[in-house]
């Protein structure tokens, strides 16, 4: 596999995490202990992560970007361009950065079909992403947000029109998810940006939540849990009444913003975070048990699996690796459910695996996570990291191993 030059040194492109790291830390002129003082971690943990003896996790690698003062995706290496163009994804991207950075002009020579038929299309994709497969979603939602910026033009005022918005909005939230899993964060957060502007013709209240949950995801990956925890604080207020009323719609992102500040305050590292993540987990399993059976608007995926899953992987991050394994194993998905999730779930089990020299055990979760969603395994940083630090293991990597790496990238 070719790698890229590294813009600091001249010299080829570290394949790590914590190679990346060091690379950036030096041409800062940093030492360890510098970095160390600036992200708020050990020096020890600095050095095992730089000489590959820990893998670096998602709290370290955003520390760290923080720290250094540069975007997460330098020191994950995203987006994985080699990879991508062996699948041939890279060229669905810049059709899609054109209709995203479109600032929402409808075409002169487009003639849309009726609304029905692109909504139908819009949720066809919608299942894709829940199957974890987003060629379709890359290949075919540029055309449609164009469909949609000339039917919005065209019809009047209206419920008509607010449908059309909010099929719009939907459009952007499929191109957002395409952009960001495949490690092109900017152009994710402008797909939001795009969301965010549908808000005040959707005639829908608790869009502009669901918009707070997608932008706390940006916030998280990045190191800024504190940005986003206000941001959920001050929509929560919002949709106090509603849900006291039984709004569905509100219920349903209310519960994910459960689900999402529990995930924020496990990875601050403050005192009492494991207090905040179960309190948020608690009132998540409440909302849900009320939802059962009722549709999910906005591609939250809220319900009392992923609810069963975000109280296992919170507890990753908080250190508890052994209980996050525990409530793993225990976790059984429906039939038919998210297989976006259930694949981050196996991952999330094989970072936990590894952490406890499980390796036979990391590797099998990999591959679960691999069969549930290859594409989402493939190119999140996560399972390159849990397969670097596997490598790194003693003893001679097996044949299996071997060809999971290569089938990555690493």
């Amino acid at each position: 596999m070719t790698h890229a030059t590294d813009k600091h040194t001249g010299a080829p492109e570290p394949v790590s995490v914590g190679a990346r790291i060091k690379t950036v830390r030096k041409a800062r002129g940093w030492l360890q202990h510098g970095l160390a003082q600036r992200a708020g971690l050990s020096v020890s943990t600095i050095s095992k992560v730089e000489s590959g003896h820990l893998a670096a996790s998602p709290i370290v690698t955003a520390a760290c970007a923080r720290a250094l003062r540069v975007p997460v995706t330098e020191l994950t290496g995203q987006p994985y361009l080699d990879a991508l163009k062996a699948e041939e994804l890279e060229i669905l991207v810049q059709p899609l950065r054109q209709a995203i950075a479109n600032p929402m002009l409808p075409g002169e020579d487009i003639e849309p079909r009726p609304l029905a038929a692109i909504r139908a299309d819009v949720a066809r994709l919608d299942a894709t992403r829940l199957l974890g497969e987003y060629m379709p979603i890359g290949t075919e939602v540029p055309g449609l947000i164009d469909e949609l910026l000339v039917v919005v033009d065209r019809v009047p005022e209206g419920r008509e029109r607010e449908a059309a918005y909010r099929v719009l909005a939907d459009a952007y939230r499929l191109a957002r998810s395409f952009a960001g899993k495949l490690g092109f964060t900017d152009l994710s957060l402008l797909a939001l940006d795009r969301m965010q502007q549908t808000i005040p013709h959707a005639g829908d209240p608790y869009l502009s939540a669901a918009v707070v949950y997608y932008r706390s995801e940006y916030f998280l990956h990045h190191g800024f849990a504190e940005i986003a925890l206000r941001e959920i604080s001050r929509v929560e207020r919002f949709l106090e009444e509603p849900v006291r009323r039984g709004s569905s719609r509100a219920v349903s992102v209310r519960g994910a913003l459960y689900l999402k500040s529990a995930v924020l305050h496990s990875r601050t590292g403050a005192p009492g975070a494991a207090g905040e993540v179960a309190a948020r987990i608690g009132e998540a399993r409440g909302l849900a048990a009320r939802l059962a059976g009722c549709p999910d608007p906005y591609g939250l995926i809220f319900d009392s699996t992923n609810v069963e899953l975000h109280a296992a992987s919170t507890q990753l991050d908080l250190g508890e690796v052994g209980r996050m394994v525990e409530m793993g194993e225990g976790i059984r998905m429906p039939a038919g459910w998210a297989k976006n999730r259930e694949s981050h779930h196996h991952m999330d089990m094989g970072r936990a695996y590894e952490l406890m020299g499980r390796r036979e055990d990391a590797l099998a979760a990999l591959e679960r996570a691999r069969h549930a969603a290859p594409a989402q395994t493939r190119y999140h940083p996560t399972t390159r990291e849990t397969v670097h630090a596997l490598l790194r293991a003693r003893g001679t990597p097996s044949a299996k191993l071997r060809g999971y790496a290569r089938w990555v990238g690493v």
